[in-house]
């Protein structure tokens, strides 16, 4: 790793971070960037709404760096 991982707190409770990683989270993830995430609506990606299922039970953040699904956002925004 290029950085070591350190002890954060996020949504009340601490976890390892990886701050390299977590630097380039939002702006790298293809879910962030994927004109299928509609988070809270009917239509919302199911891969990524599964995902989110399990990053909230687990506390966890994660980078998708591979999806059959991925549609470029019609804005070249990161949502966040």
């Amino acid at each position: 790793m290029e950085d070591p991982p350190r002890l954060e707190s996020h949504y009340g409770s601490m976890v390892w971070t990886n701050p390299t990683t977590e630097t380039i989270r939002k702006k790298e993830c293809l879910c962030h960037n994927c004109d299928n995430l509609k988070p809270d609506q009917p239509d919302n990606c199911s891969k990524a709404e599964a995902l989110f299922q399990i990053i909230k039970r687990e506390n966890v953040a994660l980078i998708i760096t591979r999806c059959p699904a991925w549609k470029p956002k019609k804005e070249a925004t990161c949502v966040g």
